[in-house]
């Protein structure tokens, strides 16, 4: 019988992966529905604004982050409301940048820096800039 920690890494494994396979099923061609409260903001993101950084950021967030944030970008995936709302993001742009990098383990978002670059993290960030409501921080 696996010993208390191996099957906690099991198991962590096992939800990565289903979380993977439920990033294969969604369409890279679906937008995120934007909210009609989202604002332009102030952020300190020097690929702010810039459609190409948007558009790849919008497809990384499809390929990373959407099984765990939602189509919406609003914390609401399919497997229910854990993850963070990033369209209320508060923390600013240099926060974001390293919270993806160094992920944050204990409440399950993994290290992304281990996979990403900081250039893709950043227009990550570009893309859900476009999403933010009033009262997010990107400064």
């Amino acid at each position: 019988m696996p010993t208390p920690v191996r099957r906690t890494k099991y198991l962590v494994t096992i939800i990565f992966l289903v979380m993977v396979a439920g990033l294969l099923s969604v369409p890279h061609h679906r937008a995120v529905a934007q909210d009609t409260s989202t604002v332009k903001i102030e952020s300190a993101n020097p690929f702010s604004g810039d459609p190409e950084a948007i558009k790849a950021g919008a497809k990384l967030y499809f390929k990373f982050c959407v099984s765990c944030h939602g189509v919406k970008a609003d914390g609401v995936s399919r497997f229910g409301a854990y993850a963070g709302n990033l369209t209320k993001f508060w923390r600013g742009f240099g926060e974001f940048i390293a919270i993806v990098t160094a992920g944050r383990v204990k409440k399950g978002m993994p290290p992304w820096g281990e996979y990403l670059t900081g250039g893709q993290i950043i227009n990550i960030a570009a893309f859900l800039e476009t999403v933010a409501v009033k009262g997010a921080n990107w400064k």
